[in-house]
C-alpha cells in the first residue's frame, strides 16, 4: 500500500517544476530522441519545425561547415618567421652541402628571387642572404666591363650596398673574399676587403682570406682590430725585414748546417713591433678562436708576448699554436694558458712531457675537451698516462709523432688498463716510427682498450697499424677500402713526373702553380710549412683490406653435413672476419672533413690556408656554371642559358683546424 503523501491529489509545488523546467530547457536534441516519453519516431522529430525555445530544444546546426575562402596569402602571412628562416637555410644547406652540383653563387641567387617573391619573405631572406658572404671565384667580364672596374666588381657593389643601407651592414657576420685577381697590387686588394669589414658593425670572422703578418701597418689587420664582435682569428706570421735582415747576417746557421740537433732561434721583434702586435688584441672581448702559425724565420718575443695576449681575451676557447719557436713558448707558457675548451699543440720544441704533465694537472685544465699534440715529441708513457686520466673532460685526443713514447728504466707496468680515460670516445694514434711490427707504445695501448680503460671509445683511427692490432679490437668491417684505393698508385705511376729538390714541406701542401685559368693567384700555395712525416691513410686501408681479406680464409664457424651413416659428406667455412662482435669501436680510416689522407686524417694549417676548392687549377676539379638547374642536354633556348648561367667558379668550402 502506497503511502497517503502519494495518494494526495494537488499541483506540484513550485520547486518541482522550476527544476523540471529547467531540466526540459538543459535537454539537448540526442536525449528528447531517446526520451521514452515522446510518442513521436526520430525520423518525424528532425524533419518536424522548429519548436520554440520554451519547448526545450532548437534546430541544431548543419554537421558540415562551409568555411570562407581564403585570401591569396592569407595563409602564408601567418606563418611566423621562425619557420620561414628555418626554410632558408634549408635551401643554403642543399646547395652547400658536399655532394652538391650547386655553388655559392647559385644559392645566392635563389635568396634573391625569395627576397623579391613576397614582402614578409624580404627580411628573412635578407638575413640569409647577408648574414655568411661568401663571394667565390672571379667576377664576371660582363660585371667588370658594366661598371668599368678592373677587379673586385662584386667587392665595390657589396660595398656601396652597406654603406648605403646600416640595416643590411649590421646583418653581416662573416665574409669569404675572393683569392687576389692577377695582376692586382695585394696592397690594394687588402684595402678594398679592409674597407667592407670597416662597414660592418657586427663583423665576427673573415674567412678564407688569409694573409701573412710581417709586423709593419696593414689596413686589413687594423680593420678587424676595431671589430669588437670579432669570434675568430688566424695570424700567419712571417718574419719582418729587421728580423730577415738579422738571419741573413747570422752565420751560426751555417756553421751548424750539418748538427741535426741545432736549433737556429729567429731575430727578436723590436719593442715597438711586439707592443703593436699586442695592441691588436686588445678590443676583442669576444673572440673565442686564436690560431698562431709561425712560418720559418718568424717568431713572437719577448717570451710573456703570448701570456700577454691571452689575458686580453677573456673569452677565448679555442687555441691553436703551430711552428712557434722555443725563444717564442715554452712549458712556462703553458703553464700560463687560461681555461680552454680546444688545444692544438703543433711543431712546438719548446714544449716537453714533464711541462705537459705540469698542465694538465691544473685545475684549469680539466675543462679541455679536445686536445691535439701533433711532433710535440711526447718521450714519457707516464707523462701521457697522466695527460689521459687527468683531463675528466677529454673527448677527443690526436697524437702524431715519429718516435714512440718509452717507459722509464726504473718503472714497471703491473696493473692493466695502463692508459684510460673514462670520457675519450675518439681517439687519433699515429707514430710511424716502425712499419713491420708494432712498438711498445702500440702494445700498451692496445692491451689498455682490450681491459676497459676506454669504455666510452667510439671511433679509433691508428693510421700505422702494421700488426692489425687495433683492427682487431673493434667491430667488423665488410670492407674498407674506397673505390678510388685500387686505382691510386696506378694513376700515380702513369702521371708522375720528375719530383723537384726536396724541401722541408708538409705532405698536404699543394703542389699547383699559383695561378689558375680562372684570373686568381693563390700565394699561400707558395708557402712552406716544414713538418715531419705522417702516415698515409689510402695505404692504411690497403693494409687493413688485405689483413681483412686473409681473415676471410680463416672461418670463425665450421659447417659439417653428415650422412646417414654418420660419416661428413661436406665442410663449410662460415664468418671470416677480423675484429670483435661486441666491440662498440669503429675502426676509422677515413680522414676528418676538410684534411687530406697524405696528412694522416688530421686538418692541418696548410688544409686551413689553403684554396678549400676554390682553385679550378688542380686537375680533377670542375666548377659550377649554374647549368645544373636547366633542363638536360644541351639548352635550345638562349634565354633560358643566359638566365641560370654565371662565372665559372669552384666550389669552395670552409676547413676548420682539427
Amino acid at each position: 500500500m502506497r503511502p497517503a503523501m502519494y495518494n494526495r491529489p494537488g499541483r506540484p509545488s513550485s520547486s518541482t517544476s522550476s527544476i523540471a523546467s529547467s531540466v526540459s530547457a538543459n535537454e539537448t536534441f540526442d536525449a528528447i530522441l531517446a526520451s521514452p516519453a515522446s510518442s513521436r519516431t526520430s525520423f518525424e522529430s528532425w524533419n518536424s519545425n522548429s519548436r520554440r525555445i520554451e519547448y526545450g530544444w532548437q534546430r541544431p546546426a548543419p554537421i558540415k561547415q562551409y568555411r570562407r575562402r581564403r585570401e591569396p596569402g592569407e595563409l602564408f602571412a601567418a606563418l611566423p618567421e621562425e619557420v620561414l628562416g628555418l626554410i632558408l637555410d634549408e635551401l643554403k644547406k642543399l646547395h652547400l652541402k658536399p655532394s652538391s652540383t650547386s655553388c655559392a653563387t647559385c644559392m645566392m641567387r635563389d635568396l634573391c628571387s625569395v627576397a623579391i617573391s613576397g614582402r614578409k619573405f624580404l627580411r628573412i631572406a635578407r638575413g640569409a642572404l647577408y648574414e655568411d658572404i661568401e663571394l667565390i671565384g672571379a667576377d664576371s667580364h660582363t660585371q667588370k666591363k658594366r661598371y668599368k672596374l678592373n677587379f673586385g666588381s662584386r667587392l665595390v657593389l657589396l660595398r656601396r650596398s652597406l654603406r648605403c643601407n646600416p640595416e643590411i651592414a649590421s646583418m653581416v657576420h662573416s665574409l669569404k673574399a675572393p683569392a687576389l685577381p692577377q695582376g692586382v697590387p695585394l696592397d690594394l686588394y687588402q684595402n678594398l676587403v679592409a674597407s667592407i669589414i670597416m662597414a660592418c658593425p657586427n663583423f665576427e670572422q673573415l674567412i678564407g682570406f688569409y694573409q701573412n703578418h710581417d709586423y709593419s701597418f696593414n689596413r686589413l689587420f687594423h680593420a678587424l682590430s676595431t671589430r669588437r664582435k670579432l669570434k675568430e682569428m688566424h695570424w700567419t706570421l712571417e718574419a719582418s725585414q729587421f728580423q730577415r735582415k738579422h738571419r741573413l747576417s747570422n752565420t751560426a746557421a751555417l756553421q751548424n748546417s750539418d748538427d741535426p740537433n741545432y736549433r737556429e732561434a729567429p731575430g727578436d721583434l723590436l719593442p715597438q713591433q711586439s707592443e703593436d702586435f699586442l695592441e691588436l688584441h686588445t678590443d676583442w672581448e669576444h673572440l673565442t678562436t686564436l690560431s698562431i702559425h709561425c712560418l720559418p724565420g718568424a717568431t713572437l718575443t719577448p717570451v710573456s708576448l703570448i701570456p700577454d695576449i691571452l689575458s686580453r681575451l677573456p673569452a677565448l676557447e679555442n687555441l691553436h699554436l703551430s711552428h712557434l719557436p722555443f725563444t717564442a713558448f715554452n712549458d712556462a707558457n703553458l703553464l700560463s694558458l687560461p681555461s680552454l675548451q680546444t688545444l692544438t699543440l703543433s711543431h712546438l720544441p719548446g714544449v716537453s712531457s714533464e711541462g705537459l704533465s705540469s698542465f694538465v694537472r691544473r685545475p684549469s685544465s680539466r675543462s679541455i675537451r679536445k686536445l691535439t699534440l701533433q711532433h710535440v715529441d711526447v718521450d714519457s708513457l707516464p707523462a701521457l698516462s697522466q695527460i689521459l686520466s687527468n683531463l675528466t673532460s677529454l673527448e677527443t685526443f690526436a697524437l702524431v709523432q715519429s718516435s714512440a713514447p718509452i717507459m722509464p728504466a726504473n718503472e714497471m707496468i703491473w696493473l692493466f688498463p695502463y692508459l684510460a680515460s673514462p670520457s675519450l670516445r675518439k681517439l687519433h694514434w699515429d707514430i710511424p716510427s716502425n712499419q713491420s711490427h708494432a712498438n711498445i707504445a702500440d702494445s700498451i695501448l692496445a692491451r689498455s682498450v682490450s681491459a676497459n680503460g676506454f669504455p666510452s671509445l667510439r671511433i679509433l683511427r691508428t693510421p700505422n697499424d702494421p700488426e692489425g692490432i687495433f683492427q682487431a679490437l673493434c667491430k667488423p668491417m665488410a670492407t674498407i677500402e674506397t673505390a678510388t684505393d685500387k686505382f691510386r698508385g696506378l694513376i700515380s705511376k702513369c702521371t708522375s713526373r720528375p719530383s723537384p729538390p726536396a724541401t722541408p714541406t708538409t705532405p698536404s701542401t699543394p703542389k699547383t702553380p699559383s695561378k689558375s685559368p680562372s684570373g686568381l693567384s693563390f700565394p699561400m700555395e707558395d708557402q712552406l710549412f716544414p713538418s715531419k712525416a705522417s702516415s698515409n691513410l689510402s695505404q692504411s686501408r690497403l693494409a687493413a683490406q688485405s689483413r681483412l681479406e686473409a681473415a676471410w680464409q680463416t672461418p670463425r664457424f665450421v659447417v659439417n653435413v653428415m650422412g646417414d651413416d654418420g660419416s661428413v659428406v661436406e665442410s663449410y667455412g662460415l664468418a671470416g672476419f677480423i675484429g670483435q662482435i661486441e666491440s662498440k669501436i669503429r675502426y676509422c680510416v677515413t680522414p676528418d672533413k676538410g684534411a687530406s689522407d697524405e696528412n694522416g686524417g688530421l686538418v692541418d694549417v696548410s688544409d686551413v690556408l689553403g684554396d678549400g676548392g676554390e682553385n679550378l687549377r688542380v686537375e680533377g676539379r670542375e666548377g659550377c656554371t649554374g647549368r645544373w638547374n636547366t633542363y638536360s642536354g644541351n639548352v635550345v633556348d638562349k634565354k633560358d642559358r643566359e638566365r641560370w648561367w654565371h662565372t665559372e667558379r669552384g666550389r669552395w668550402r670552409p676547413v676548420a683546424l682539427s
